[in-house]
């Protein structure tokens, strides 16, 4: 009988904690870049700071989610650790703050890649309550290469067909060639999904060889619009089979961050 009243007791008081907000998470403040440039050396760190209230850190746990995978885990009074699908980007001795109570609740991330992109979650539990705050986050990634081709003539059927290609972007880029710093009407892209899930992708135009006054300048743009990031070739054609000039004019990486 005593036991069952010591228990009955206890359930009231956990009850009246949770109702008048004693025990309860707060979450004050998260940091999660909206945007990251994918292998940047800079320290990237993902912040959910929080305060526990009166409540005890009896079953205190801190976990980060990229969509519904796991990312990093830290039981209170135990080290901190990174998923194995992840780990490699993890640098679990980060420490965010001398607090023991917090002092694991951030992950920094090592070199990140596009895998870690979505929706970032982190996740702030203990036996009396839980917390969570969500935000999306981009680990774009610049082509690992952009080649717009010496045009091909073929004089037969009054036709020139320029080429350009764009390898291992994310996510899914738009690809354009111009003409004189024209689109030109005639194309057609096409992309192709790696196994890491980057992209190729490619555009092939065509125009009337006849129609081309020389010399001509061709531009190939490729871009990813979430990232705001642009990168261009351009080829000076002057109706030889050797190309004339063929340069890099521009390679823009216009990177902006939004932090909430």
């Amino acid at each position: 009988m005593e036991n069952q009243v010591r228990s009955l007791s206890n359930s009231l008081s956990c009850a009246y904690g949770l109702s008048t907000g004693v025990l309860s998470i707060n979450i004050t403040t998260v940091d999660i870049p909206y945007l990251i440039k994918a292998g940047s050396s800079e320290p990237i760190v993902l912040d959910c700071n929080y305060e526990l209230g009166s409540s005890a850190t009896d079953g205190l746990v801190i976990k980060w989610f990229v969509n519904q995978d796991v990312l990093y885990q830290w039981i209170h009074g135990m080290q901190p650790s990174g998923s194995d699908e992840f780990r490699k980007y993890i640098d679990v001795s980060f420490k965010a703050s001398d607090d023991p109570r917090t002092m694991y609740r951030a992950v920094k991330l090592v070199k990140p890649s596009h895998e870690l992109s979505g929706n970032v979650k982190c996740l702030i539990s203990t036996i009396y309550d839980e917390a969570e705050a969500v935000r999306k986050m981009l680990v774009y990634s610049p082509e690992k290469s952009l080649r717009l081709h010496q045009p091909v003539l073929n004089k037969t059927a009054n036709r020139l067909t320029v080429t350009c290609l764009a390898e291992d972007l994310y996510p899914r880029p738009k690809i354009i060639i111009h003409h004189d710093r024209t689109p030109i009407k005639l194309q057609e892209q096409r992309y192709k999904n790696n196994t890491d899930g980057r992209f190729k992708a490619e555009a092939i135009a065509v125009l009337e060889a006849d129609k081309v006054e020389l010399p001509a300048i061709f531009r190939c743009e490729v871009s990813i619009p979430e990232a705001n990031y642009t990168s261009v070739r351009e080829y000076v054609y002057n109706g030889s089979h050797v190309p004339c000039l063929s340069l890099l004019i521009l390679a823009l990486n216009l990177i902006v961050f939004k932090r909430y």
